[in-house]
């Protein structure tokens, strides 16, 4: 699977990779995801078969590479000023993280009912070893569970049909990092 926080994609490239990502989580509105075949989503991306196995080897592959796009665009935001990019622990930062990711929720709730929650998490992982471990002189394994603790909180927040404001969320996770 390509890395996109290390490679640069021209728009054709970066296109048709969206293109077959967005035929994946297409497909699955329609159908289980164990049921998708990659005939399926070469067709529905209208790219050929050839195509689709030059950037992937699964429909894993292309899932991992489309929810990576949207981290890279999280990314993106937080480097132009739109996030508090590096404060990743103070309330804007929360904030922010809440509201960029729900725009996805859907996406990534299909990614976790269909067991793929690794792919989540890994992406996760990724961001915070690659961006926000440079800033910081933070143990892994504190990025880890801090990664991994915001993504469980969105995760509880999705499914809860979001009772709360993305304000009200990140005051509590503020108030608790506070309290350690």
């Amino acid at each position: 699977m390509p890395n996109l926080f290390s490679k640069n994609y021209n728009k054709r490239t970066r296109f048709t990779r969206m293109c077959i990502g967005e035929a994946v989580f297409a497909l699955m509105d329609k159908k289980a995801y164990s049921a998708i075949k990659i005939s399926d989503i070469v067709k529905k991306a209208g790219v050929s078969r050839m195509t689709f196995y030059h950037y992937y080897e699964s429909k894993e592959d292309a899932l991992a590479d489309f929810f990576h796009e949207i981290v890279a665009g999280y990314v993106r935001e937080c480097i132009s000023g739109k996030g508090k990019y590096g404060k990743f622990h103070d309330m804007e930062s929360i904030i922010h993280a809440l509201k960029y990711f729900d725009q996805y929720a859907g996406f990534i709730l299909k990614l976790v009912h269909a067991k793929l929650y690794y792919i989540v998490i890994d992406a996760m992982n990724e961001y915070m070893m690659n961006r926000i471990l440079p800033h910081y002189k933070i143990p892994d394994y504190e990025l880890y569970f801090y990664g991994g603790a915001l993504l469980n909180v969105f995760l509880m927040w999705q499914e809860k049909g979001k009772q709360e404001s993305a304000e009200e969320i990140a005051r509590m996770i503020a108030a608790g990092i506070a309290h350690s």
